[in-house]
């Protein structure tokens, strides 16, 4: 092995680097661990933190992140939330008692990996401000949190603010509109302080550098300005605290500097390789994010279509058209990358970044970036201000109108292997066929947004919502909402957990959407909605608002289904049962010991395939009565991590035990989908679906269970 090995010294380098990176991977996961470990033995002893990110406030309560100061966890942070809390800001170091778990979100289709963004982040538990007497030591103003105050009053008055200070200073205290319109125009990436704008600070610096070749002689002058241009680069990352995106530029450009200063000749593909090498390198958990790869690849793209399609002619006609055919292969390939990273695309993303990346990067940044120099050493900028806000205004109106269109096209019904053949089709036609790869793309991605020849089948999804037990019946772009809000419920999920789920499933219209709704301060009632429009708007506060009708007035067929509802008199009963073909699913939604029984007396027949436990798992309900009455083949049971009420109750697993029912709960398993097929069902578990996988290891679960009829 050894003469082999000496024989080829490529693959010798690329096992050492290799086991470097496995190393680093191996100690700095041991290190997120051991800190986890420590933070959580200390409930009962006071922490020392302090606060590294703008705190956001919310009616109940005020999310921040903190940096634990001493122990054996410092330097990693903790994800807080505070009741009733003192007036918060960045700097302050405070002692506090809290209540710590570990970091665990909700799996949800399209839904946030809160486990992987704790890994990236270094942050190693969750939890909450005990009550009590806490001790502020002292507050710290750094450099930064005095330009940032300086630069918040200077765009006040104008109505880009938020952009304004998305790009001044990182800030991205965006309302659900504007975030919604960023993803459907597909300009996020404008939106916030990334590699594309430090490298255009870096670009504007070395153009403003060339300038003074013929006006200074001094030595080595092109390494000076590769320096400064780097070091200004670096100080507009320091503003945005150095966020990921912008500490992987700073790094990229501070390689290039050290190649072009000592006259080193790289190429692309070298530059490439050893950039991502160096990144992973140094940490190994930026692997697991979908930006690191998003970014790494959108270079690489850029790279293979520059020496693809170089510009030979420097007329104003060949600029233009080179200009044209680079931002559409680019934004093709993009489009491409982001179906399969993300399951779908918008088809504005073209025209909006042919629109508004050119004028950003040429007029608006430029006046912004000037109006922060001026602010920042304390010059009164206010007319620069005003320019950059009238630079910004077109996008701000863009967004707006993007907002309000439904342009997310999403393609979760195309296998992972055809966007694979696709995605080598056309990374070797554009290698060695220029010409075939302009019009590859857009056919490629016309396969995969079309649809598929067989009819979808009908799947029945249990999001994973904490407390709140969600139910979406879905066949194609059509689905029936079955909604349960705890009764003291304050602050509506519905906008930042469902939305997510109907764009990555591709739901477009909510035919029927029933929920529980205020009725007097101890009760609720059934509401009912008919063809339930899907956008973000809506969403929002979505069981605070009125309903059409009760539960009873759900129709006795929809579609090819049956829905039965089998509610006794009570007035916060809505019990379903839904028959699909020759499989039927009981949802007993919200009961109480006296409606469980008149259920169990008025019904001879409540035999079910799936049984959906009611309240949560609660061992008030679910009796033993119940459940040999229904003889379900699976139980299923939405509850949080850890919660409070210890649910599914211990009384209950028994019981579905005594009887051989397997139960699959959300806080173990994520979002539960259950696929419908003439003789069998197959139930798959999105936590066990998400990457990485080492990460979340529930109990193994039948991929099918058979029919046993």
């Amino acid at each position: 092995m050894l003469v082999f090995v000496w024989r080829r010294p490529l693959l010798i380098t690329f096992m050492l680097g290799a086991g470097c990176f496995l190393a680093s991977l191996s100690w700095q996961y041991q290190q997120h661990q051991m800190a986890r470990d420590a933070v959580l033995s200390t409930t009962d002893d006071a922490v020392l933190v302090i606060i590294d990110t703008p705190p956001k406030v919310y009616p109940d309560y005020t999310q921040l992140s903190a940096t634990v100061l001493s122990g054996p966890a410092s330097g990693f942070k903790l994800s807080l939330r505070w009741q009733q809390p003192p007036t918060l800001s960045v700097g302050q170091q405070w002692r506090l008692r809290l209540q710590l778990k570990p970091v665990q979100g909700y799996a949800n289709p399209g839904g946030f990996n809160t486990e992987t963004y704790a890994l990236v982040e270094s942050v190693v538990a969750s939890g909450h401000v005990v009550a009590g007497r806490h001790i502020l030591l002292k507050q710290q103003y750094s450099l930064r949190q005095r330009i940032v105050a300086r630069v918040e009053q200077a765009i006040a008055p104008y109505r880009t603010a938020p952009l304004l200070r998305a790009l001044a200073v990182g800030e991205r205290d965006f309302p659900p509109w504007l975030w919604q319109g960023a993803q459907q125009a597909g300009l996020g990436h404008l939106l916030a302080i990334s590699g594309l704008h430090i490298g255009l600070v870096f670009g504007w610096m070395l153009w403003l550098g060339s300038w003074s070749k013929g006006l200074l002689a001094v030595t080595r002058q092109q390494q000076l300005a590769l320096i400064l241009a780097l070091a200004v680069a670096l100080l507009y990352a320091w503003l945005a605290s150095f966020a990921i995106p912008t500490l992987r530029a700073s790094i990229g450009l501070a390689i290039l500097v050290m190649c072009r200063s000592q006259l080193l000749k790289v190429s692309l593909s070298r530059f490439w390789l050893l950039l991502v090498a160096l990144l992973l390198l140094i940490w190994p958990f930026w692997g697991l994010s979908v930006s690191f790869w998003l970014s790494v690849l959108a270079v690489a793209i850029i790279f293979l279509v520059m020496w693809r399609y170089p510009l030979t002619h420097y007329h104003w006609r060949c600029r233009l058209r080179w200009f044209l055919t680079f931002h559409l292969i680019l934004t093709l390939a993009m489009t491409l990358l982001g179906v399969i990273l993300f399951g779908g695309f918008s088809p504005l993303m073209l025209l909006s970044n042919l629109l508004f990346v050119p004028w950003c990067s040429l007029v608006a940044i430029p006046l912004l970036l000037l109006s922060l120099v001026l602010t920042a050493v304390g010059i009164n900028a206010s007319g620069l201000w005003l320019l950059a806000d009238s630079a910004l205004l077109p996008l701000l109106w863009w967004l707006e109108y993007s907002a309000q269109l439904p342009v997310w096209w999403s393609v979760t019904e195309v296998s992972g292997t055809a966007v694979a053949l696709s995605a080598i089709i056309l990374l070797i036609s554009l290698i060695f066929a220029r010409k075939a790869a302009v019009l590859l793309l857009p056919l490629s991605l016309l396969l995969l947004t079309g649809s598929t020849l067989q009819s979808p089948p009908w799947q029945l999804h249990l999001l994973d919502s904490g407390q709140r037990q969600s139910v979406l019946l879905q066949k194609g772009r059509q689905a029936l909402l079955y909604d349960m809000a705890p009764a003291l419920a304050t602050q509506d999920i519905a906008a930042s957990q469902l939305a997510p789920v109907l764009r990555q499933l591709g739901v477009q219209q909510l035919d029927y959407v029933l929920f529980r709704q205020l009725r007097t301060e101890r009760s609720r009632f059934w509401a009912l909605q008919h063809n339930y429009q899907v956008d973000q708007h809506n969403l929002t506060g979505l069981s605070q608002q009125p309903g059409a009708g009760s539960c009873a007035e759900l129709p006795a067929t929809y579609q090819d289904i049956r829905l039965e509802i089998l509610s006794a008199e009570a007035g916060d009963s809505c019990i379903v049962r839904i028959t699909i073909g020759a499989w039927r699913i009981l949802i007993p939604g919200k009961l109480d010991q006296i409606t469980e029984q008149a259920l169990v007396d008025n019904n001879e027949n409540l035999a079910a395939d799936i049984i959906i436990l009611a309240n949560n798992g609660s061992g008030a309900v679910n009796s033993l009565a119940m459940l040999q009455q229904v003889r379900p083949a699976v139980a299923l049971n939405a509850a949080a991590f850890m919660n409070g009420y210890q649910h599914p109750a211990a009384a209950v697993q028994q019981r579905l035990a005594l009887l051989q029912v397997p139960l699959l709960n959300t806080a173990e398993y994520g979002a539960i989908t259950v696929e419908f097929s003439d003789q069998k069902l197959r139930l798959t578990s999105w936590r066990q679906q998400r990457l990485p996988f080492w990460l979340e290891k529930p109990a193994a679960i039948a991929e099918t269970l058979a029919t046993t009829r």
